[in-house]
């Protein structure tokens, strides 16, 4: 729990790397994001290659599909945030309602309801 919490309060620092470098340094800015995309892909290429080689599948398949692992990042480090400040920021201050509430079951289902099987 402690290392995704540490992951979504240090995303937003990662992304804005380039920024700070090229505002701190005498880079231009694309040399500054190709440093930046260089490790980002240092850091993501190895965990893709492992899954690949473990699930056995193509590897040309699973590296031609890295853009879509960034936009992924993106999508759940929106969700992360909004669940972070909802659940740990306005629950405890009683200023709005969790973000889900769980039931066992299924959700296609009226309770009282049986479902039978056919054969």
């Amino acid at each position: 729990m402690l290392l995704a919490l540490l992951e979504i309060l240090t995303a937003p620092l990662w992304w804005a790397t380039p920024f700070v470098i090229t505002a701190t340094t005498d880079q231009p800015p694309a040399l500054a994001f190709l440093w930046w995309a260089g490790a980002e892909l240092l850091l993501t290429t190895p965990p893709l290659l492992y899954a690949a080689r473990r699930r056995k599948l193509p590897l040309t398949g699973v590296l031609l599909n890295i853009p879509c692992v960034y936009a992924t990042k993106a999508v759940n480090l929106v969700y992360a945030w909004k669940a972070l400040i909802v659940e740990l920021l306005l629950v405890p201050l009683h200023l709005a309602r969790g973000l889900t509430v769980y039931e066992k079951g299924r959700a296609d289902t009226r309770p009282g309801l049986a479902v039978t099987a056919t054969a």
